[in-house]
């Protein structure tokens, strides 16, 4: 039977615990890598539907508008000036405004990587806690 010293048990206990912390560290490391990776999927098919959706709509909605105001103008023939001045400067205001909701919108926080902050965040006061244990 052979005996262990103090001092040897506690290097072997102390490489263990050093080798599961860093087991655990990259478990944590890796999770959080996948849920990124997933959070920026989801955004990038978000993304490309509404720009189709936003592209057809402003095609549509365009092509509908000229088409509106052309029948307009020839119902109104001898005041055609007038009703194309008029939905010009309709025009303009809404474009204006669109600038202004855009302005709007861009000045907002993004909400991508919440998830993923608040994980880390969570993460940060769980290894604190143990840090204080531990201690």
């Amino acid at each position: 039977m052979t005996v262990e010293t103090g001092s040897e048990g506690g290097r072997e206990g102390l490489f263990v615990s050093l080798k599961n912390l860093l087991a655990t560290t990259i478990a944590i490391g890796k999770t959080r890598a996948e849920l990124l990776v997933t959070e920026i999927e989801e955004e990038k098919y978000r993304l490309m539907s509404l720009w189709g959706k936003a592209i057809g709509a402003a095609l549509l909605l365009t092509i509908g508008l000229i088409m509106a105001v052309l029948c307009i103008a020839f119902m109104f023939w001898e005041q055609r000036v007038i009703v194309f001045g008029v939905f010009a400067a309709l025009f303009i205001v809404g474009g204006l405004w669109l600038v202004a909701s855009l302005r709007r919108q861009a000045a907002q926080p993004s909400k991508l990587f919440r998830a993923s902050l608040s994980e880390l965040e969570e993460d940060m006061v769980q290894l604190r806690r143990r840090g204080s244990r531990q201690v």
